[in-house]
């Protein structure tokens, strides 16, 4: 039998070696997700804007057009609060027009680092029409302080109408659909 070259001895040991600094299975183990346990509470709306991808047209602060930051008692301010129980979400706000009290509610998965908020079809939530929410919403979870702040990884289109209301401008010379981003912050603690 022939003895093995130095080469041929080594390899086996160098693989061994990567897979020990790769946490010793290859690299294959996934980086821990959130719990529900770290996310959950109840975080104060601080900021929430759709940001139209023309330049012309002006910033929608639904802060200062569709949503009551201050709403007269017994009514709470803006909230979203996330389950500590099963993965899912409350977007609670009073609506500035008529003071009516809005409530979405929807799942939620937890990524590494982020949350991701599933919303209702357009076709069915007021909700997501008034605040010009995309179909999902990716927040970024920071712990101290707990805040959520949304990552804006794709452009999406809102309803005209929606967008001119928002905005606090006509609907005039708009297209039928306005494609923008939304920009967000949450937190458990008091916003700057």
């Amino acid at each position: 039998m022939r003895p093995l070259s130095l080469l041929a001895r080594l390899v086996p040991l160098a693989a061994l070696a990567t897979a020990a600094a790769c946490g010793g299975d290859g690299g294959t183990t996934p980086d821990p997700k959130l719990t529900l346990a770290q996310v959950s509470g109840v975080y104060n709306v601080c900021s929430l804007k759709f940001q139209p991808n023309q330049t012309a047209l002006p910033v929608a602060n639904l802060l200062a057009t569709v949503v009551s930051p201050a709403p007269p008692a017994p009514k709470q301010a803006p909230s979203l609060t996330i389950s500590s129980q099963a993965a899912g979400y409350q977007l609670l706000y009073t609506r500035r027009s008529d003071n009516f009290t809005q409530d979405l509610r929807s799942p939620l998965s937890l990524g590494t680092e982020d949350i991701l908020l599933t919303v209702p079809d357009e076709t069915t939530s007021d909700v997501r029409n008034e605040l010009l929410l995309p179909p999902q919403l990716r927040l970024r979870f920071t712990a101290s302080p707990r805040t959520l702040t949304a990552i804006p990884d794709f452009f999406y289109t809102v309803r005209r109408a929606d967008y001119a209301r928002a905005a606090g401008i006509s609907e005039e010379g708009l297209a039928e659909r306005i494609t923008g981003l939304l920009s967000a912050t949450f937190s458990t603690g008091g916003c700057a």
